[in-house]
């Protein structure tokens, strides 16, 4: 991955830990290397907060020092309305649009096997709303996209 393309980062619960290794590599390229690396964005979710959300810190520090651009974060159980991180991804639409079809981002996804399959879902749905392509468009876009990288 060339350090200048952006990623989009979905780790709910313990699929945080391949996040955290992307982030460690872009801080380190950005800060050690000075090199121009691009915008990483992560969408998180857990249960609780107080109970699941163990690299708060971490995640706050690469905010701070400008490696992580924008952090998403789902708390499915501390509302009676159940908030995952497809339902932020699908709030974002048209910033992630631009960034996987105009800036050719990198997309990962670690967790749940439901949770990829909806975060797939919900990438062809991006695709197909902000994109204004049909449905077949919009699932060979994203089978596309997924098997080049």
């Amino acid at each position: 991955m060339q350090p200048s393309r952006p990623i989009i980062m979905v780790g709910p619960g313990t699929g945080i830990a391949p996040m955290r290794a992307l982030l460690q590599e872009r801080s380190y390229q950005r800060i050690q290397q000075n090199l121009l690396v691009g915008e990483n964005v992560l969408y998180f979710g857990c249960k609780n907060r107080d109970q699941d959300y163990i690299y708060k810190n971490e995640m706050e520090l690469f905010q701070k020092e400008g490696t992580l651009n924008k952090l998403q974060v789902a708390f499915s159980r501390e509302t009676t309305k159940r908030v995952y991180v497809q339902h932020l991804l699908a709030e974002d639409a048209r910033e992630i649009w631009m960034m996987i079809d105009e800036q050719k981002a990198s997309i990962y996804v670690c967790g749940a096997k439901k949770m990829g399959s909806d975060v797939t879902n919900t990438i062809k749905w991006i695709a197909s709303e902000v994109g204004k392509m049909r449905h077949d468009e919009a699932k060979a876009y994203v089978d596309r996209i997924s098997k080049d990288g």
